[in-house]
Formats: structure tokens, C-alpha cells, sequence
């Protein structure tokens, strides 16, 4: 009976680390929507190359004041591990690698001589009233510097600070771009259900195991 118990609080724990990363369902009424970041600079950083993190690989991409760049943060990891969204490094220093995978693991450890990347949060899914016809929304943000130590640095952008509709696509997520508007406003950012699931989990552990400490203490 004590073995079982254990297992079972084990198994539950395990089952909260595996789902930890599952989004719960919206609140009524409301839908989720991801979050395309735009961003956009107005200098030209002829020094560097610069590379969009999917959370499984990186692609170069163009990006400078006539070629904003669009894309979906990857996916928050809870205990950490999220890789960064957006990285810089000097011109060339990609071709060094033989591979994409061993760039993007080189990237991800920061093992490239003068890489810069994003290290604040950046949105990947927002709450919409069910009625919202939209299917993302976008959060623009411009480029302010980029540096060895301080990373890549973004400050909030508004829509004037995005280049004319149409000036440059090619850096746009592969399915239809989305408009950056006053309706396209960002919405607010949905929780994510690992916290939810893992306490819930932890609960139920522990109560298994008070219950196998009681029947134990019971002359």
C-alpha cells in the first residue's frame, strides 16, 4: 500500500512536468490569438547579420529601416530554457558553422564571438473577445541598440514608427500577414495552465502522502 502511494504521487508529479507547457482552455467568451512581433529600426547595422529563432532553429533573415522583420516568439518554457526571438551577430560569423543546427546551438549557448539577442519577454499569445474576427494581433517595437552585453535593446514602437504597408514582405511569417492598426492594438496576454496543472498535481502528491504518513502512525 505504501509503495503504491508513492508511485502514485510520483506519477503525478511526472505528469505535471510533462504538461506543464499545455495551455489551458480561454476564459468564456474569449479566444486566443498569437501575437506577431514587428520589429523595425532606423539605422542601417551594415556590421551585423541577423537571425529569427523559431524555438527549434534560427533563419537568417533581412533587417534594417526598409526591412522590418516579423515574427512569432517561441513558446514560454516553464523552469526556464526559452530561447531568445531575435539574435545579431557580426557579419559573417554564421557562415562559420557547418550547419543549422550547430549555429542555432552555438546561438542558443552563447557561443558566438559578439552575439546580441533579445533578452526581454516578448508576447506569443493574446486573449480576444470570441466575437474578434482577427486571428493575431501585432505588438511592434523598435530597435534602440544592440550590444555585445546589454543584448539587443527594444523599446515600444508605435504604428508611425512601422514602415508603409507593402514597403518589404520578404521577412513576413509564412501565413498572412497581419496589419499593424489601432485595432490591432495588443490585447492582453493569456496565462499560460503549467503552473495551473503542476500545482494541482503537487496538491494531490502531497495529500497521497499525508494519508500513507497517517496510516503509518497508526499503532
Amino acid at each position: 500500500m505504501k509503495r503504491s502511494l508513492l508511485a502514485l504521487a510520483t506519477g503525478l508529479l511526472a505528469v505535471a512536468a510533462a504538461r506543464a507547457d499545455l495551455a489551458v482552455p480561454p476564459p468564456p467568451g474569449k479566444k486566443f490569438v498569437k501575437v506577431e512581433i514587428l520589429l523595425t529600426t532606423d539605422k542601417a547595422h551594415a556590421d551585423y547579420e541577423f537571425y529569427v529563432s523559431s524555438g527549434i532553429a534560427v533563419k537568417k533573415v533581412e533587417f534594417g529601416p526598409d526591412a522590418p522583420v516579423k515574427f512569432t516568439a517561441p513558446r514560454f518554457r516553464p523552469g526556464g530554457g526559452t530561447p531568445a526571438p531575435f539574435y545579431a551577430v557580426p557579419k559573417g560569423a554564421g557562415a562559420e558553422f557547418p550547419t543549422e543546427k550547430a549555429l542555432t546551438d552555438a546561438l542558443r549557448a552563447g557561443k558566438v564571438a559578439g552575439q546580441a539577442s533579445v533578452k526581454q519577454g516578448l508576447p506569443y499569445q493574446a486573449t480576444l473577445d470570441a466575437k474578434d474576427p482577427r486571428t493575431a494581433v501585432v505588438e511592434a517595437y523598435a530597435v534602440e541598440k544592440i550590444d555585445a552585453k546589454a543584448g539587443i535593446v527594444l523599446r515600444a514602437a508605435k504604428a508611425k514608427d512601422a514602415p508603409a504597408p507593402g514597403s518589404s514582405d520578404k521577412n513576413a511569417p509564412d501565413d498572412e500577414a497581419t496589419e499593424l492598426t489601432d485595432e490591432a492594438a495588443p490585447a492582453a496576454y493569456a496565462p499560460r495552465g503549467g503552473a495551473v496543472v503542476a500545482g494541482l498535481a503537487a496538491a494531490l502528491a502531497l495529500a497521497f502522502t499525508g494519508l500513507w504518513l497517517a496510516r503509518r502512525s497508526r499503532p
